[in-house]
């Protein structure tokens, strides 16, 4: 009797194999008109009463202000919204000689002739301020009065508390109808030749606060190209924290403090 190996039947199992699912395309932010990102900005950046927020009065601030660490272009126009929101403001060259167009109308002709020195203060010595200081100073290299001119220094402040005695200044500041509010603040010297600008922040709130928004603003790139910019403007000697550069270059000893450091220009 002979036994016959049972058929073994194969089905054959057809698997299909699902299309490649397309990842979703990724939104270009940065393709958006200026326009209604600089709208998109405010609204993150805004506080309940629709005022752009200047200090860390909560977690939800802190929160809107880490749009700041996006990339550096967002950072940028993020630091400009902010600034037009508190009234600093020196992108365009023109910005910047209006504002001494309007010291210049005040002491007329005579004091015109007097003045010698120009002192800017600024929150801080950074890239993008110095970006807005060369646009602004074109409009003084290329004036006639450009050669009246014996220096131009620009000053960030320094990181410390406010003392009483600067709050008193400040006030009497006010009694006699100048600016404090952060914007816009002139005076001349005793000796009448010289001009002080300050268009730092409001330093009315806690010091805390303000240095904490100095580093979430602070841009860290290299300034050296600016100096030589700044050299070139004006030529004679540029000092950085009192030490000279030659031709507009930092020696490798130095380097730039934008939180707390100075420019001097001496013009030829």
């Amino acid at each position: 009797m002979s036994f016959q190996n049972p058929k073994v039947f194969k089905r054959k199992i057809r698997y299909s194999v699902p299309a490649p699912v397309k990842p979703p395309k990724l939104f270009a932010f940065l393709d958006l008109p200026r326009e209604l990102r600089d709208k998109i900005y405010t609204d993150i950046l805004a506080s309940s009463s629709n005022a752009v927020t200047l200090s860390p009065w909560s977690i939800e601030v802190t929160k809107s202000m880490s749009i700041l660490r996006t990339c550096k272009q967002i950072q940028k126009e993020c630091k400009e919204i902010i600034w037009l929101h508190n009234g600093l403001r020196l992108r365009e060259e023109t910005e910047l000689f209006a504002r001494l167009a309007f010291f210049i109308d005040c002491i007329g002709i005579k004091g015109l002739h007097q003045l010698q020195h120009i002192e800017i203060t600024l929150e801080l010595l950074d890239r993008d301020e110095l970006e807005w200081m060369c646009s602004g100073l074109r409009a003084i290299a290329a004036s006639p009065r450009k050669g009246i001119v014996k220096s131009i220094t620009l000053i960030a402040i320094n990181d410390r508390p406010r003392g009483l005695k600067e709050y008193e200044e400040a006030l009497d500041l006010m009694c006699n109808g100048d600016f404090v509010d952060g914007r816009l603040f002139g005076r001349g010297s005793s000796s009448g030749n010289s001009l002080i600008l300050k268009t730092s922040w409001p330093h009315f709130s806690h010091w805390g606060k303000q240095r904490w928004l100095r580093e979430m603003l602070l841009d860290r790139s290299d300034t050296a190209d600016l100096l030589q910019e700044l050299h070139t403007m004006f030529g004679g000697e540029l000092y950085i924290d009192g030490t000279l550069c030659p031709n507009g270059i930092p020696p490798e000893s130095c380097k730039l403090n934008p939180r707390d450091g100075e420019i001097k220009i001496l013009p030829t």
